[in-house]
């Protein structure tokens, strides 16, 4: 404890990145969280769960994992493990109010990484050429990231715009991934032809089982969790770096602000009993996540009433039916994450790449097409229905969709923070012109849009936000400098999706991952002034 620790603020993707090239640069590093872990009940039961191959598990064996978990036409709630720890609030925790936005964030252990889907992809120099810096000097920090998270990849058609840094071996393809996979490859340079690439799912999953309770037996079970602790969260990175001996984590801290002095930092944070607590340390790094370090470093600078942006992803939900369906798509070996990803990179439409990422059979598919057709249901081929359905979620760059408007308010002696969806009609008329290249392509891939059951998302629905206090070369206002350093601050960083100027279609985490990493090896090695 004391002005040697540097003290890192949240254990998701962004803080064990940051904290791991602290160490690595010989820094002794404090890690403070909120903290919540699975129920102990619940933990036990996946002990004696990951003990077992599935084949000999009970026949409700699982069930208890899919407790709570919904899924629906407007989209779905996910939970782990049957649990909603990922979301539990903490004394302490910011107010929020919104106003047309998805409002969602975690202060447990691991953050959201704990039940989010695992694909990750770079960015590509094209999409942030509003960035300080380039794609090329994040490379040696996405290698770096790949030392602790393990990722299912391949090169393939992808890797020209998208670098595999580490290739290893995807996950398998379903009946269904595999006919499409086909039709897909027999179809490569019509679809380039016309703007789109693909390759295999990118994802951070350890099939291996390298360390854990055992390999990837394709049970299904993704979306619930997996019963071997192979879908990667920050939280076991945490536990690794726990071993390290420059290395402390200590839960059940909330914390409100930081305040600096020309050698110190102290970092006032709330504990579970309403108390509050000083910390002091060399440097604060923020890794709260985007709402809560927006609030944080508003708080911070006592920039109240003092609006921000959030640069956000626009997020759509499109089913697509095949030609034809795929026999036994229901049945066998199945992993339940993305299995194909699609770029559309058609400079007619925008110039910035939108990702899809395409899903096939899940359990979770069910009971929606049952309560749609009620009574129906009974009359209706719903089997033969679902062996042709596949699901896309579609991510578009930040610069193509709506943000949102951020307001840190006084309310007598607390605060909160106000959300405000923006308006961005271009988005639509964008999101129109992407079902007709979807529908023109269908020859090719395949497969059509269904656009009767296409769900859009308000903002922050697709978990791709950030931007709130974005990087320059030459910073002003409230921008960061190079090293995540908000409104002039010396010794607080801020390393989450906060500090990236746009957010890219291709999925968040990777980036803020590798750019967590940069900042961290920066000034661990001392060139931040």
């Amino acid at each position: 404890m004391g002005p040697r620790e540097e003290i890192v603020i949240g254990s998701g993707p962004a803080g064990v990145a940051c904290a791991k090239a602290l160490l690595d640069a010989g820094r002794h590093v404090w890690m403070v969280d909120g903290g919540s872990e699975l129920e102990p009940e619940k933990s036990q039961k996946l002990v004696e769960l990951s003990r077992l191959p599935p084949a000999v598990w009970p026949g409700d064996a699982s069930l208890w994992m899919r407790e709570g978990t919904r899924a629906g036409v407007k989209g779905l709630l996910k939970l782990t493990y049957g649990s909603e720890f990922p979301y539990k609030r903490m004394p302490g925790a910011t107010s929020m109010e919104s106003d047309g936005v998805y409002v969602q964030f975690s202060m447990g252990k691991g953050g959201l990484s704990a039940t989010w889907g695992t694909a990750v992809m770079p960015y590509r120099q094209k999409d942030m050429e509003d960035w300080p810096l380039t794609a090329e000097e994040l490379a040696p920090h996405y290698r770096a990231v790949l030392e602790f998270m393990p990722v299912a990849q391949t090169v393939d058609g992808l890797a020209e715009d998208f670098p595999v840094f580490a290739p290893t071996e995807p996950m398998p393809l379903g009946p269904q991934g595999r006919q499409l996979w086909q039709d897909l490859e027999g179809h490569e340079a019509g679809l380039r032809a016309q703007g789109l690439k693909f390759g295999r799912s990118r994802l951070a999953i350890n099939a291996s089982g390298a360390g854990a309770a055992g390999a990837c037996t394709l049970c299904g079970l993704c979306m619930y969790g997996c019963p071997y602790g192979l879908l990667y969260s920050s939280a076991q990175t945490v536990d690794a770096l726990r071993r390290h001996p420059n290395f402390r984590y200590t839960p059940g801290y909330a914390v409100q602000r930081v305040d600096e002095s020309e050698d110190e930092v102290e970092v006032h944070a709330v504990r579970p009993d309403g108390s509050m607590e000083t910390l002091r340390g060399a440097r604060a790094y923020v890794a709260a996540g985007v709402l809560a370090s927006t609030a944080i470093v508003l708080r911070s600078l006592q920039a109240y009433d003092r609006p921000v942006i959030f640069r956000d992803s626009h997020y759509f939900m499109l089913p697509m039916l095949r030609w034809r369906g795929a026999p036994g798509f229901e049945r066998g070996n199945l992993q339940t994450m993305a299995q194909i990803f699609l770029e559309i990179m058609d400079t007619k439409l925008s110039p910035y790449a939108t990702h899809l990422q395409v899903y096939t059979y899940s359990d979770l598919f069910e009971q929606p097409i049952r309560n749609m057709l009620g009574p129906l249901a009974k009359l209706f081929p719903w089997k033969t229905f679902l062996s042709r359905l596949t699901l896309i979620q579609a991510f578009m760059h930040s610069s193509d969709s709506p943000g949102f408007e951020g307001r840190l308010e006084r309310v007598g002696d607390s605060d909160q923070l106000r959300l405000t969806a923006q308006k961005r009609p271009e988005t639509d008329a964008l999101v129109k012109q992407l079902l007709k290249k979807l529908w023109a392509v269908r020859g090719l891939t395949g497969m059509a849009p269904f656009e009767a059951m296409m769900q859009r998302g308000e903002p922050g629905r697709g978990f791709h936000t950030g931007g709130t206090f974005p990087m320059s070369a030459k910073p002003t206002g409230l921008e960061s400098d190079l090293w995540g350093r908000p409104a002039g601050m010396k010794r607080v960083h801020v390393v989450d999706s906060s500090v990236l100027p746009s957010i890219a279609a291709t999925t968040v985490t990777y980036t803020v991952m590798a750019n967590a990493h940069r900042i961290g090896a920066l000034v661990g090695r001392g060139e931040a002034g």
